[in-house]
């Protein structure tokens, strides 16, 4: 989807945040052999942003000290291929948008419905 793709979908029932898609290219310079690593922006998508409670796993034994954690709630899409190492995603429409790291995908039920991504901030 294109940025003038973007602009036509309109928010739905909940999903009323906007994010842009990223998908990371790595690359190896043949003559100095320098790792290089840029994003580029692959989609769009509305999604809802629910904060979460929980305790992380192993930690229970150290007291209860639950974390917050982001979720984003969206329509299940066929075209977007999420993953947790090369796809992540960015705030639109905000002057200073945050980046976020997706730690854990879920399709609820196996259904291809809904697709919960499980965010982790990226320091800015």
């Amino acid at each position: 989807r294109d940025a003038d793709d973007a602009m036509r979908f309109q928010p739905r029932g909940q999903a009323r945040v906007p994010l842009t898609v990223q998908a990371r290219t790595r690359s190896t310079s043949s003559v100095t052999g320098e790792k290089t690593e840029t994003w580029s922006d692959v989609g769009y998508v509305w999604a809802k942003i629910e904060t979460r409670g929980g305790v992380p796993k192993g930690e229970y034994e150290e007291g209860l000290q639950g974390t917050e954690r982001k979720v984003a709630v969206m329509d299940y899409d066929k075209d977007i291929k999420w993953s947790l190492t090369d796809k992540r995603l960015r705030e639109r429409g905000v002057s200073a948008p945050a980046t976020f790291n997706i730690v854990e995908i879920s399709d609820p039920g196996l259904v291809h419905r809904v697709i919960e991504l499980t965010l982790e901030e990226v320091a800015p």
